[in-house]
Formats: C-alpha cells, structure tokens, sequence
C-alpha cells in the first residue's frame, strides 16, 4: 500500500460513519416538529456540529487524488471511467429511490412512475443524499481544466484565491447570518466546494514536495530523521488539540443557546475540522510499519472500499425505519435510540455493500 492510501481510507470510513449518523439524526428533524423536543433538538444539533466535517473530507479526498501533480488525468478518462461511474450510480440507485418516494406518497406503484423517476433523477430530486453525486460529476467534469490552470498558476497565486474563496462562500454568508444583512449565499456558499477540492490539491502538492526532499538526500530518500518525525508528530498533536478546542467551544455555544440553526458545510466551523482533521491525519501518515498496523491498514482499506456503497444505500434502512415502521429515536429515549438506529443502519448498510460488491458489474462499473 503506498503512504497516502493509509490515512486516505481511514478518512473515507471515518467520514462515512459520520455520514450515515448526520443522516441518522437528519433524517429525523426533516420529518419531524422539534418544538416538542427542545432537549433532543439540542441535543441533534451539537452532535451535528461534531460531525459537520464529513463530507468537506470527501471533497478534500478526490481533490487530493484527482488534482495531485504528478497525476495526469485526462477529460477521456474522466468522461469514460469516473463520470460513467457516477452516472451510473445515480441513475441505477435514484430511480428505484425515486419511485418509492412516488409510492409512499401515491400508496400504489404505477408503470408510469418509472419514466417520472428517470425525470427526477435528470432535474436532482431523488433522495437527497444523492446531492453529493452531481456535485462530484460537476468536480469531476471540470477537473481537466482545473489541472491545467493549477500547472501554469503559481502556488502562492492558489492560495490567495483560497483565501478569496473561503471569504465569499464561509466567511462572509455567516456574517451575514449573524449580522441580518441580504447575501446569495444558495449561490455563493456552494463555492466551499471548490475551495475544499483545492485544499486537497495543496495537501497533494506538499506530499510530492516532502518526497522530492527526501530523494534528494544521499541514502536515496529512505532515511528519515528522527528530528523530521518528532516535528511531524508535533504538528499533528497541535492539529488535533485545536480541532478538539473549536468542536469544544461548539458544543458550548449550543448548549448557552448563541444559536439554534444547523450548521452547514460551508460554515466556518465545517471549515476549520475539515482542515484541522484532515492535516492531522496527513502528517501522521506512515509513521509505523509493524505487524499490528499492516493489519490494521489492510482492514481499513477493505473498510473503505465498502464506503461508497455505504453512502448509496444506508437511507434506504433510514426511511424504512422512519417513514414506514413510524419508529425514530424520539420514539425512545435518545441516549439509547441514536447509538441504536446509528449502528443498526451502519450494520445493515455495511452488509448490504459487500453483497452488492460480489454483484461483478456493480462492483466493476458501479461501486
């Protein structure tokens, strides 16, 4: 496995619990009245603000992968290979999901459902999970081009404009919440995600700088001191102290009351542990290679070969739970019900993935 591979699929299955325990939580606030539950709603909300990370982590991930330098991607490959995929994905997956939308509501199932969903996919309204998909299509489509700009723009250029970025799409659009000015921030806000997937490019463009540094030594770069290691280590401890300080200092401001809105993607709070988390695990990459970890690295990489699947179908055990049996973790006591739901829809997914990975064309053009 090289060095990257590691800490990447301990981001993709970290991620994708938090994923399928936003949604657990989620998907019970949308269909529900929460002013009968002032202490759940707290409650939610905090455990949210504690995993609003999740999926700027999957954005930083393909940014890392599919913008890296030494990487040549061409618009062929992205159309043919990663855009199919996705398609594929969506089409396959959003029209069963879409038609029991219409089943739910219509009580019956109809032939006719069928082309309507095919027609809900193409406009993105099926399941909302699926919003993530057309997001990484439109990431994927424009991924050529960006690496051709990326090549011929200097570094410190990328930088500004992520500062630039940061500004217009997390910075300000809270400002502007707190303070009650006028912003586009349906528009501008979803520019996060551009900025997330150059974060990635940057995080890339420093692991090739490292490996260049250390092939420039005179033992061929296999030497690594242990001053370098405990410098990393540092850093990396600073990283995670500072996450654990502003999800800390979330949990106060929700539990004092400062606010009592969802904290999306974009804000700055999403931003900062999205960075912080996924610094943290960059610079501890590799930092020990005995038996134990092997292990451990191989498991975590059959773990997250399973996490898009993951992300495909856990609503599916959601909406049974929540929308057909009636039963949520409001129906119990929330302590008990969330861990409850959150595992058993994890599980339920997780074996639902290895089956549909066994399926060859899934597994090949799919999943």
């Amino acid at each position: 496995m090289r060095e990257r591979e590691g800490f990447l699929d301990k981001l993709r299955v970290a991620a994708t619990c938090a994923v399928v325990l936003l949604h657990t939580i989620t998907g019970v606030m949308d269909i529900t009245d929460m002013s009968p539950f002032p202490f759940e709603n707290r409650f939610f909300l905090v455990v949210l603000d504690l995993i609003c990370w999740c999926v700027p982590v999957f954005v930083m991930i393909s940014g890392y992968l599919f913008l890296a330098p030494a990487r040549k991607v061409s618009m062929r490959d992205m159309l043919t290979r990663y855009c199919r995929r996705i398609l594929l994905a969506l089409f396959i997956f959003g029209v069963p999901y879409a038609c029991l939308e219409q089943i739910a509501l219509e009580h019956t199932f109809k032939l006719g459902m069928l082309g309507k969903g095919f027609f809900m996919v193409l406009t993105g309204k099926s399941w909302s999970h699926m919003w993530y998909l057309y997001l990484i299509l439109v990431l994927y489509l424009i991924t050529p081009a960006l690496k051709w700009l990326l090549e011929r723009t200097p570094e410190v250029v990328v930088w500004m404009f992520l500062g630039e970025l940061a500004a217009v799409s997390s910075i300000l659009p809270c400002l502007a919440g707190i303070l009650g000015w006028e912003y586009p921030t349906a528009l501008l806000g979803s520019l996060v995600y551009l900025f997330y997937y150059l974060c990635g490019y940057l995080f890339a463009v420093r692991r090739d700088r490292e490996r260049r540094a250390r092939g420039s030594g005179p033992d061929g770069g296999r030497r690594r001191t242990g001053e370098r290691r405990r410098r990393r280590a540092v850093c990396a401890r600073v990283l995670l102290e500072m996450a654990a300080v502003a999800a800390l200092g979330a949990v106060v401001c929700r539990l004092i009351g400062v606010s009592a809105v969802r904290t999306a993607y974009n804000a700055p709070l999403a931003v900062m542990l999205a960075l912080l988390l996924f610094g943290r695990e960059f610079l501890w990459r590799g930092r020990r290679r005995t038996k134990n970890v092997s292990l451990w690295r191989q498991g975590m990489k059959q773990a997250a070969a399973l996490t898009f699947t993951v992300y495909l179908v856990h609503p599916v055990f959601l909406n049974f739970f929540y929308k057909f049996l009636h039963i949520t973790p409001l129906s119990f006591s929330v302590w008990v019900s969330l861990p409850l739901f959150f595992l058993g829809t994890l599980i339920f997914s997780v074996v639902s993935a290895w089956v549909l990975r066994r399926i060859p064309l899934f597994e090949k053009y799919v999943l």
